[in-house]
């Protein structure tokens, strides 16, 4: 028997930690020294993968991931490739030397939301469609680069190259693995199309269940027949059920209306996004519960992935189990701090989903009986 094909992932927050969002002396600067304690507590715990965030109150990714792969052994690191920041031929360039030099331990991670001022600063004039748009073509342009032997030129809405190539091709054959997310129609085509692994921002497990057949019927108009599913949540789990709401309510106790108005206006044009600020205005009567062990008390003063399962080791396990059985084998999670919750979601919980999924090599069926 071994573990099924179940997949972790864990955050590193590069724009800094916390342990309550209303109280400044709680802050935890950002430095290398957090961003190492973060990965090294990862990487113990059992984790895969590491997700770092690209917005401009964070750390560039890039940078900082190549930093915290060289004192890590196991750990792969899932960096952003954003349509119209870098041209294509280069991200190219830059990931397979990544994959290279970390022997494998890179994942491509498809953004192309963000906030419109974001987006203004950077210089990012597309529209969200046209976004994608780029992005669609500079993955067909990697793809391309990395599996040709040969210089390419190449004919798009977006790009022209005469005579492209890239030098080392990624260690990983053909390529690393991608993974998206996001709510839009041109979020899902592109994803349906490119990804490895489709990321849905925390939602009810029933409200999950359909956006899982919608990518899966437009992946196989592509022609695709293996694509993986997950979800990026926020996990606070503690040995008992009264603890774990005691430590969930306190990380957005004291915070106020000022703040929560902040966060509403950050939102931009992501429907994910969008639709995190959703389901904490229907649940907010019901102490932001959704479900028994979800809550989306965190959407009120963050942006992002802010749906949050809260529950002791047993609680939180039945909770992602929900989600396996409707066909979502991956989990990229973050808590807070994230070094502690990190150690505690490794020992507590993870043992739990793995067991309760294991499965033997020798079997022809599927690693995991999901539903379809």
């Amino acid at each position: 028997m071994t573990e099924s094909r179940i997949r972790f992932g864990w955050y590193i927050p590069t724009h800094g930690d916390l342990t309550n969002f209303a109280d400044p002396d709680q802050f935890i600067p950002a430095s290398m020294e957090m961003f190492n304690r973060v990965a090294l507590a990862a990487e113990s715990a059992g984790f895969e993968y590491a997700l770092v965030p690209v917005t401009p109150t964070c750390w560039e990714a890039w940078i900082s991931t190549a930093m915290m792969s060289a004192r890590t052994t196991k750990l792969k690191m899932l960096v952003a490739a954003r349509p119209g920041y870098i041209l294509p031929t280069q991200m190219a360039r830059m990931i397979g030397a990544f994959d290279q030099l970390s022997q494998g331990r890179v994942y491509i991670n498809l953004i192309a939301g963000g906030n419109p001022r974001d987006l203004a600063g950077d210089g990012i004039t597309y529209s969200h469609d046209e976004r994608y748009e780029v992005m669609d073509e500079s993955v067909e342009i990697m793809k391309a680069l990395w599996t040709s032997h040969d210089r390419i030129d190449w004919e798009g809405k977006h790009y022209q190259l005469q005579g492209a190539h890239v030098f080392p091709k990624p260690y990983q054959d053909p390529w690393p693995r991608f993974y998206i997310g996001g709510e839009s129609d041109a979020a899902r085509d592109v994803g349906a199309k490119h990804a490895d692994c489709y990321f849905f921002w925390g939602d009810t497990p029933e409200a999950t269940a359909g956006k899982v057949i919608d990518v899966n019927r437009r992946a196989e108009g592509f022609g695709r027949r293996s694509i993986a599913f997950g979800m990026r949540l926020q996990v606070c789990v503690r040995e008992t059920e009264e603890e774990a709401w005691d430590a969930a309510h306190s990380l957005i106790a004291g915070t106020t209306d000022r703040q929560r108005q902040t966060r509403k206006k950050w939102r931009g044009d992501s429907e994910a996004d969008s639709r995190m600020w959703q389901l904490a205005d229907q649940s907010q009567d019901n102490d932001y519960r959704i479900a028994p062990h979800l809550w989306s008390g965190l959407s009120t003063v963050r942006g992002g992935a802010g749906l949050a399962v809260v529950g002791n080791p047993q609680q939180v396990a039945d909770t992602l189990q929900e989600f396996v059985e409707i066909g979502c084998t991956e989990f990229c999670l973050s808590g807070y701090p994230h070094d502690e919750e990190a150690k505690r979601f490794g020992d507590w919980v993870m043992p739990i989903v793995h067991e309760r999924n294991r499965v033997s090599l020798t079997s022809d069926e599927p690693a995991l009986a999901v539903a379809d």
